[in-house]
This record gives structure tokens, sequence and C-alpha cells, in this order.
């Protein structure tokens, strides 16, 4: 029997009140499904990456994780690659993991809400 692998793809996974976690996982639907829990997920553009997150989480009256551009992202969110090309998920690469690790570290996302309550 041969088995055929999908691609694994390196992610940044940002949990309620932690910072981004670098991970190796399997370019599925189904594991950023399971990460975000939800089957429902939404997948947005944002600057060079994608966006991962669960649709309904507003519903669920889950809390705020992160604000993106205005939009509140509520749970867990997954960070990935954007394969343009084949539109489809991809690694990031280290540039993005350095810069999106910093942007969505506990204190600059701390630091960005501070800055807005104080104008």
């Amino acid at each position: 029997m041969v088995i055929i692998e999908k691609q694994n793809m390196l992610v940044l996974i940002v949990e309620n009140s932690k910072d981004p976690e670098l991970k190796r996982i399997p370019n599925r639907l189904n594991t950023l499904r399971r990460i975000v829990g939800n089957e429902n997920i939404e997948v947005i553009k944002y600057k060079d990456v994608l966006i991962v997150y669960d649709e309904d989480a507003f519903k669920k009256l889950l809390p705020v994780n992160r604000t993106i551009d205005g939009l509140n992202i509520r749970g867990n969110f997954v960070i990935t690659g954007n394969d343009e090309k084949h539109q489809d998920f991809k690694d990031l690469t280290e540039e993005q993991i350095k810069a999106y690790t910093v942007e969505f570290q506990i204190e600059n996302d701390l630091e960005q809400g501070d800055e807005l309550e104080n104008e």
C-alpha cells in the first residue's frame, strides 16, 4: 500500500493570551480546522500571509485574541504563507516568522491597544 503524504508547512499558531508558536503541521484543511476549533473557518489575506480563524467565534462569544486591521479575531488562529500561484497555503519564510512573531507578541498587542486608548 502506497501512502501519499501531504506536504507539511511551517506556520505560527496564535492562542489567546500566548505569544505566537512556530509549528510544522500538515498542509490540510482538517488540521487547520482542528487548531482553530471549528469546521467553519475563515481565511483572510493580511499583508503577505494568510490568517485562518474560526468563522463562528463571535457567535460562540470567544474572547478577542488579537485585533488585525480593525478586525477582532476571536479564539485561536493560524498564520500561513500565501501560495498565490496555486491558491494554497505554504510555509512561512524566515522573514515572515520573525516579523509576525514580533507583531503578535502579547506585549506588542497590549502596547498597540494602550496607544489607541491614550489617543
